[in-house]
């Protein structure tokens, strides 16, 4: 991890991402972009600088990012941290994921507005970046510290197809010295018995003998159910998950399970886009 990415709209949900993000690349010594996106009724960047005057709300967000953000700027270096930022002018275009593209961001933190939802994430180009960005993105809701991170829970169904997503994860557990919960949620239609859990589970892990992991199953009538009672009953800090973009995870959850897990976990939610690894 190299360059962290935090679109923020300055609100409650966005601080709380973007205190988590600085709490990460204090841990991996990276570097840290705040973005924010302006709504402007034409394209703000070919406007003749004359003509500015012509819309005072517009300028006036402006002003108020620019000061926003300087603050941010500040607060990260104080931390030792190098920082950029940025103010996008959003008028349609995938302008978060274009931005990730075009800055080789390779982690993103993002705030979520209480349990709406992605669509309501810092506006509607959200829900965009939490299924097709090709870097994982970190949803968060509450204000909570990653300086002592203990448990991230992987849950998967710990296939072939799960080990590139589960280096992610793996990769981000060892520069936060965290423990990796590994979950398989045993659920009816795809029920398995206990010694076929473990032994899938134990050739799986065995590929990753350097990472501190522990494997579990849980029955629940649903994945996300499953998912969300076990985090709690572990205390885990972070739900980590591999989707296929807008096609589920792994084919084999639902394909809203994503937003639903963001909708009813308070803990944060790694997603790990299969389509980019």
């Amino acid at each position: 991890m190299k360059k962290i990415l935090v679109p923020t709209d300055f609100s409650d949900c966005a601080r709380a991402a973007e205190n988590i993000a600085l709490d990460i690349a204090k841990k991996a010594n990276a570097e840290i972009h705040f973005l924010h996106l302006i709504l402007t009724p034409l394209d703000w960047v070919k406007l003749p600088k004359e003509k500015e005057k012509n819309f005072p709300e517009v300028l006036a967000k402006i002003g108020t990012a620019n000061a926003e953000l300087g603050e941010l700027k500040r607060k990260a270096e104080k931390l030792g941290l190098p920082c950029e930022v940025h103010i996008n002018y959003d008028h349609g275009r995938d302008e978060i994921c274009d931005h990730i593209k075009h800055h080789n961001h390779d982690f993103v933190v993002m705030g979520s507005h209480g349990t709406k939802g992605v669509r309501e994430l810092l506006g509607s180009n959200t829900q965009k970046v939490v299924r097709y960005a090709e870097v994982p993105v970190l949803v968060v809701k509450e204000n909570t510290s990653f300086s002592n991170l203990n448990k991230i829970l992987f849950a998967s169904d710990f296939a072939d197809h799960a080990i590139k997503p589960f280096g992610k994860v793996a990769e981000f557990a060892r520069f936060m010295q965290a423990e990796i919960v590994a979950l398989y949620v045993n659920v009816p239609g795809r029920f398995l018995e206990t010694d076929e859990i473990d032994e899938r589970m134990a050739k799986f892990i065995g590929n990753f003998s350097d990472v501190n992991c522990s494997a579990h199953h849980y029955d629940a009538l649903s994945i996300e159910r499953g998912i969300i009672k076990f985090s709690e009953k572990v205390d885990s800090e972070i739900i980590a998950i591999a989707t296929h973009g807008d096609r589920g995870i792994f084919n084999l959850f639902s394909s809203s399970i994503t937003e639903k897990l963001v909708n009813h976990s308070t803990s944060p939610v790694l997603c790990i886009n299969m389509n980019s690894l």
